[in-house]
């Protein structure tokens, strides 16, 4: 891979990892105007999640974690697995409103999803700490994680009980 590529796929994981973490810490911790756990716990609840304030609290672990993953290029194969999944699962969540975003769309959503995607099929590139350490990443590794986080995201989608109208009416559309 040349030293463009490298510099595109590092520029791309950074850009992935700054939205993602900041999404997950808005869970876990209510920073930047997040509302922490709690206002994620009401939105999980409405949306179907149970138990709502355990998945929110796996939300944003999983979108921490798997963000500081593939940033750094450090165990990205797991990165992508973790971050496909939330965004399959959020993407699945937001397709009854079509793609527009401004209605609460899939949008955002999907463009994140395909950039995670991306850099699993391609690997990290070799500003990473995969590469550095030599460790497993890009074919086949990538696809086989974007498969199962796909697969883990449609898995969480199927266990939602049904949505609760009124209470989403209620709930910033972000959990946020």
């Amino acid at each position: 891979m040349g030293t463009a590529a490298s510099f595109g796929l590092l520029e791309l994981r950074l850009v992935i990892a700054v939205i993602m973490v900041f999404h997950g810490t808005q869970k876990l911790f209510g920073w930047w105007d997040g509302g922490g756990l709690d206002r994620a716990e009401k939105f999980f609840g409405a949306q179907g999640f149970r138990p709502p304030r355990l998945m929110a609290l796996v939300a944003g672990v999983t979108e921490t974690t798997g963000a500081v993953l593939l940033g750094t290029g450090a165990l990205s194969v797991l990165g992508t697995a973790m971050l496909t999944g939330v965004l399959t699962n959020v993407t699945a969540l937001h397709l009854r409103n079509g793609l527009d975003g401004k209605k609460h769309g899939f949008e955002f959503e999907l463009m994140i999803l395909a950039g995670v995607v991306a850099v699993g099929f391609c690997g990290p590139g070799k500003w990473s700490i995969d590469h550095w350490l030599d460790l497993p990443r890009g074919a086949p590794w990538g696809p086989v994680a974007v498969a199962v986080g796909v697969l883990g995201g449609l898995i969480v989608v199927a266990t939602r009980k049904p949505v609760d109208k009124e209470a989403m009416a209620t709930v910033p559309a972000r959990g946020r």
